[in-house]
This record gives structure tokens, C-alpha cells and sequence, in this order.
């Protein structure tokens, strides 16, 4: 099966968007499949910074196309404002890009609840970007909410009466603020509708057509498997499935479309918001390591929580999305450490090591840690694993055992030609 699903094993920003980026220029069309533009995924080319929250990061490359899938949420100002920088640029993009019908819209109120509700949880807010994911989201299981191929019918301005008879009460009676007028969002839509027209067809059966030809897929996920809804450190989620679960209702294919899965982990681990985080470091060391990894949210800039590998937690992502090999990320920032921690198992109260835990568990037990010493080189200049520092190779060879899988890509800088590739990686 020619196509891969990229995953992020942790709490999203593991550098999947340099991966996609990277790996992109090798396959003919690539997804995103879920989330919206509560992600941002990070490219430099040639030191050049981009961020794509709602573009796949694979736009970059000019011989691939690439797709919005119906598990997506959109907000259109977003994508426009993304469009003008490729533009400018120089970036074609208009004859690459297809936008699935059935991707629901981000509409100005949705943005507005998310922070209110977030607002009113207290002390017990969950730290939402606050870009509408959830109240998008929402609205589609309520079966109310606005889609693209909305825009084209027309029962659009209907449509949008149903859905202002919901908020406007909450808006008005709960949180105390004026309610939405419906000539303004059916204004707005009208715009977005012209604007869009071009790029709207069905992924689903792009993806269909290539892979009968051949043709090599990518599905990219956004953030990281351990904010999946169903799956994650629930209350502490995301809205939707970042995981291989996701692709399948995510697209609208068969599961069996899904052929290899690469596991993205960064050498350490961060976390953005509240919510368990196990072996974080609160210290000298987690100040550390958000100062030399650069460690603010690509989507809101707000700082990350740094603390250690969690090789436990590791293993449940692993096996809950069947992945077949390893990509480790940002390893370079781990080069000016003379101690290096792993998290290798959880000690219960009977004194047991759990190898394996997941996310929602509220009492894992104590982190048992590994020192490993670091090793002090420069890694951010090495293409091959052999030219590693011994520590740095033993480190990495070190989680791969532990975690029963092949590495096949390195990362050791932000640019996409600062990357090993391992010989088991099957897309040279």
C-alpha cells in the first residue's frame, strides 16, 4: 500500500509539521484529516518561517497536492490569511489545493463561546486556544452546524436561522452578550462561498483514484494522539481524533487504505494547557529545556510545559495506532545536557512497574527515571546515524529497543535538510 499516516505519540507539537513538510516531497497527495486551526505546524525552508494552521504543511513542496478532509473544521479568515502569504511568495497553490464539502465552518460566534466557556470552568479551565474548535465541533454532533457545501445550497440562509435560534439564547441569557445578526453571517458566508468555489471537491475520492493508480498518499494529522476525545487525558482533549482511527472516518475511506504509520515523539516531552503530565519538570531543567527548544505554541504562543520522554505513555500511542516505525524530533536540544532523564515504567503503590499506563489515568504511580549522560556535541550539522555522538546514538537506539520499533527518521534542527534517514524508512 503506497500511503502513510504521520502521528503525533504526545501532546501535539512533536514537529510534525517540518516531518510532513520533509516526507511530503516524496508522496503525491497529502491530508490533513482532523482539527482545525487550533494546530499550527511549524516549516523552515532555507530560513524562512511558515506556520500552517489550516493549510497541510506539504504545500511547500510544488509536485504534491493537497486536501482538507471532511473531519476538518475551517475558518476561513485563517486559510485567506495563509493563502496571502503564499501568494506573496510566490507559492502556486490554487491548482493543488481541494477543500472537502462536508468540512464544517468556524464562524465568528464559535470563537467567542470557546473562550467564554472556558472563562467560566474557573480554576478548572481546560486552556482551549480559544479558535472555535470545540463549539465548531459541537454544533456538527448536534447535526446544526454550517458546511462547506452549505455554502452552494440554497436553504443557506434557512440553515442559518436554525442555528442562531440555539446560540442566541446562550449567548444572550447565559453569558450576557448581544446576540448575532443573521444578515451579518450570511454576509460573510456568501464571500467565503466565492472565494472558495475552485477548490471544493471530494478528498475521499482523490485519495481513491491515486492510490488505484499508485500514487503515493499522506495522512497528517494535527495535534497528538494523546489528545484524541475518546482516547486522550479527557477533560484535557482536543475535539476530534488525531489518531489512525481518524483517518478512516476522517476522509471517508476504508481503513484498509491505511498502509504504513510513522510515530512522531520528540526526545523529551511538552504539553500546552492544563492536564496531567506525569514527568514534567517544574525546575531548572524544564526552564531549560523550553528555552532551547523554542518551546511556545506555534497556534496561541503560549509557553509549553517541558519535562522528560515518557517511554509508558509511549507504548499505549504505539499500540493504539499500530505504528510501524519512529520519527524523533528536536534531539539537538538535548545536546547541551550532562543529564539526561528517561521515564522507563511507573512504580504502584505495591511496589509493581507498570511498563505502560495511559493518559486518563489520574494515578499512575511515581515516574521511575533512567540518568543517562549527555553528550555535550553539537548534533544539528550530523546527516547520517553514524556520525552521532556515541551518547547521542546510544539514546536514541536506547528508545527504539525499549519501545520494540525501528527508528527511521532523526531530527536534529527546525530546517527540513537537518534530518536522518534510517535504511528501514520505506519512502526514499
Amino acid at each position: 500500500m503506497e500511503s502513510l499516516a504521520l502521528i503525533g505519540l504526545q501532546w501535539g507539537d512533536e514537529g510534525k509539521g517540518k516531518v510532513v513538510d520533509w516526507v511530503s516531497a516524496r508522496f503525491d497527495l497529502t491530508l490533513r484529516y482532523q482539527g482545525g486551526p487550533n494546530a499550527g505546524h511549524t516549516v523552515w525552508v532555507d530560513g524562512e518561517r511558515w506556520v500552517f494552521h489550516q493549510m497541510p504543511a506539504g504545500i511547500l513542496n510544488p509536485n504534491i497536492r493537497v486536501a482538507i478532509a471532511a473531519g476538518c473544521v475551517l475558518y476561513p479568515e485563517t486559510l485567506f490569511e495563509e493563502w496571502e502569504r503564499l501568494d506573496a511568495e510566490g507559492v502556486e497553490y490554487r491548482s493543488r489545493t481541494i477543500i472537502d464539502p462536508r468540512v464544517h465552518l468556524i464562524l465568528p460566534y464559535h470563537r467567542l463561546l470557546d473562550r467564554l466557556r472556558d472563562e467560566a470552568r474557573g480554576k478548572a479551565r481546560i486552556g482551549t486556544t480559544a479558535r472555535g474548535i470545540g463549539p465548531c465541533y459541537q454544533e456538527k454532533y448536534a447535526r446544526y452546524g454550517i458546511r462547506v457545501g452549505d455554502l452552494f445550497s440554497p436553504k443557506l440562509s434557512d440553515r442559518i436561522d436554525v442555528l442562531l435560534g440555539y446560540v442566541n439564547p446562550i449567548l444572550e441569557k447565559v453569558f450576557d452578550q448581544e446576540p448575532f445578526g443573521r444578515q451579518r453571517i450570511l454576509d460573510d458566508l456568501l464571500a467565503v462561498r466565492d472565494r472558495i468555489r475552485p477548490f471544493v471537491g471530494d478528498a475521499a475520492e482523490v485519495v481513491k483514484e491515486y492510490l488505484a493508480q499508485g500514487k503515493k498518499v499522506l495522512f497528517e494529522g494535527a495535534q497528538g494522539f494523546l489528545l484524541d476525545v475518546d482516547h486522550g487525558s479527557y477533560p484535557y482533549v482536543t475535539s476530534s481524533h488525531p489518531g489512525t482511527g481518524g483517518i478512516s472516518s476522517g476522509i471517508g475511506i476504508s481503513p484498509k487504505s491505511i498502509g504504513k504509520v510513522i510515530g512522531l515523539t520528540k526526545a523529551y516531552a511538552t504539553r500546552v494547557g492544563a492536564g496531567p503530565f506525569p514527568t514534567e519538570d517544574e525546575g531548572e531543567m524544564g526552564c531549560k529545556l523550553q528555552e532551547l527548544g523554542n518551546e511556545f505554541g506555534a497556534a496561541t504562543g503560549r509557553k509549553r510545559r517541558c519535562g522528560w520522554l515518557d517511554l509508558p505513555l509511549l507504548r499505549y500511542a504505539i499500540r493504539s495506532n499500530g505504528v510501524d516505525g519512529l520519527a524523533v524530533t528536536k534531539l539537538d536540544v538535548l545536546d547541551d545536557f550532562d543529564v539526561i532523564k528517561l521515564c522507563i515504567g511507573y512504580r504502584r503503590s505495591d511496589g509493581s512497574i507498570a511498563k505502560e499506563i495511559t493518559p486518563w489515568d489520574e494515578n499512575p504511580g511515581e515516574p521511575v527515571y533512567e540518568e543517562i549522560e549527555g553528550w555535550r556535541v553539537p548534533t544539528d550539522g550530523v546527516r547520517s546515524l553514524e556520525e552521532l555522538p556515541d551518547r547521542a546514538r546510544a539514546y536514541l537506539e536506547r528508545i527504539s529497543r525499549e519501545l520494540d520499533l525501528p527508528l527511521w527518521l532523526v531530527s536534529v534542527g527546525q530546517d527540513r535538510k537537518a534530518t536522518i534517514v534510517l535504511p528501514d524508512f520505506p519512502f526514499k
